[in-house]
C-alpha cells in the first residue's frame, strides 16, 4: 500500500508558519516546470521513448534554486490509514496513482484535485526529499509535495513538444465555489462568500530569468493554468511556473489573531491594529506574505 502524507497538527502554542481552522484560508499551490535537457534524457529521446522518468523530475525540482521548490512538511506517514487528522491540522492525501488526484481536508472541510493529464501517468515515486513524482509517456509529468498549510503541486515540462494547458479538476462541498480574484489568482470560497482556498496569482520564468505568459482561469470546477510557452523564441529550459506558497489569512475571528500574527511572523499588535481596523468598517483583515506583509480589509 502506498503511504499517504499528512501534515503535522498544528497548535496555537507551536511556531508554525501557518494555522488551518475553519476561520484561516490556506494556500494551494500550482506550476509548472521545464525539464532541462540532461544526457539520460536526450537518450531516451533518440530511442523514441516519451517517458518522463522518475529521476528525471527528481532532478529538476533538486536543481531549482532560490526555495522555488518547498520543502515537504514535517509530516507523520500512514501505510493502509484513512489519513484523516483533528480539525486543527491539515491533511494531504497522496496516492500512488495520479487519476486518484490529491485530496486536502482540514475540519469539515474536503478538497479533491485531479492533476493534469494524469491518465498517461505512471505509478507515482517518491522523491527524495519528501513528496510523489509521477512518471509520464507524456512530454510532461506532475509532482506533489505536501506543504505547511497545504500542498504544491508541479508539473514538470520536458520541451517545447510538451502542452500548454494544464487543468485541475476540483471536487469540494457542493456550497463552495471556484472563482477568479482580480489580481490574477483564483479563490474558493463558501455560501457565505468567506474564502477558504487561496490560489495565488500565476506566473513563469525560464532558467534564465525571463518571465513568460501565463494565467489561471476558471471553467465551472476547473482551474486551467496556461503557460504558452511554444510560439516564443528564445527560452531557456527549465521553465519554472508559479510554484511559490504565499501564506494568505483571512482572520474572521478574535481568537485566531494570535496565532495569524505567529503564521506570518509579524508582530501581535500590527495584526490586532489591523482586525480592529476592519471591524470598524464592518469588514474583515486579510493579511498576506505576497511580496513582503501586505494588509486590507474584505468582506
Amino acid at each position: 500500500m502506498f503511504p499517504s502524507f499528512r501534515t503535522t497538527r498544528i497548535r496555537p502554542h507551536e511556531r508554525k508558519r501557518l494555522f488551518i481552522s475553519a476561520v484561516t484560508a490556506s494556500a494551494l499551490v500550482l506550476g509548472a516546470i521545464a525539464l532541462p535537457a540532461t544526457a539520460s534524457w536526450a537518450d531516451a529521446a533518440q530511442d523514441g521513448d516519451p517517458t518522463t522518468a522518475g529521476h528525471e523530475i527528481a532532478a529538476a525540482l533538486e536543481h531549482m534554486e532560490g526555495g522555488l521548490v518547498r520543502d515537504f512538511a514535517p509530516s507523520e506517514i500512514e501505510d493502509g490509514q484513512d489519513g484523516k487528522t483533528a480539525q486543527d491540522g491539515v491533511s494531504v492525501e497522496v496516492s500512488n496513482d495520479a487519476t486518484d488526484g490529491v485530496q486536502i481536508s482540514t475540519g469539515s472541510f474536503v478538497l479533491g484535485i485531479d492533476l493534469p493529464h494524469a491518465d498517461a501517468a505512471i505509478a507515482g515515486e517518491n522523491l527524495p526529499k519528501g513528496g510523489v513524482a509521477y512518471p509520464s509517456t507524456m512530454d510532461s509529468a506532475n509532482a506533489v509535495i505536501p506543504v505547511d498549510g497545504g500542498a504544491q503541486l508541479l508539473t514538470v515540462i520536458a520541451n517545447d513538444a510538451a502542452p500548454e494547458r494544464f487543468d485541475y479538476g476540483l471536487t469540494m462541498p457542493p456550497e463552495n465555489r471556484l472563482e477568479e480574484t482580480a489580481d490574477g489568482g483564483a479563490r474558493i470560497v463558501d455560501s457565505t462568500g468567506e474564502t477558504v482556498v487561496i490560489f495565488e496569482p500565476a506566473w513563469a520564468r525560464d532558467s534564465s530569468g525571463k518571465s513568460l505568459p501565463t494565467q489561471y482561469s476558471v471553467q465551472g470546477n476547473v482551474l486551467t493554468q496556461t503557460v504558452a510557452h511554444k510560439s516564443l523564441s528564445g527560452i531557456s529550459y527549465p521553465i519554472v511556473a508559479d510554484p511559490l506558497p504565499v501564506v494568505v489569512i483571512v482572520i474572521t475571528a478574535a481568537a485566531a489573531i494570535v496565532v495569524a500574527a505567529a503564521a506570518l511572523g509579524v508582530a501581535t499588535w500590527i495584526v490586532i491594529s489591523w482586525w480592529n481596523t476592519c471591524r470598524a468598517q464592518g469588514k474583515y483583515p486579510e493579511l498576506s506574505t505576497r511580496n513582503g506583509f501586505t494588509a486590507r480589509c474584505v468582506r
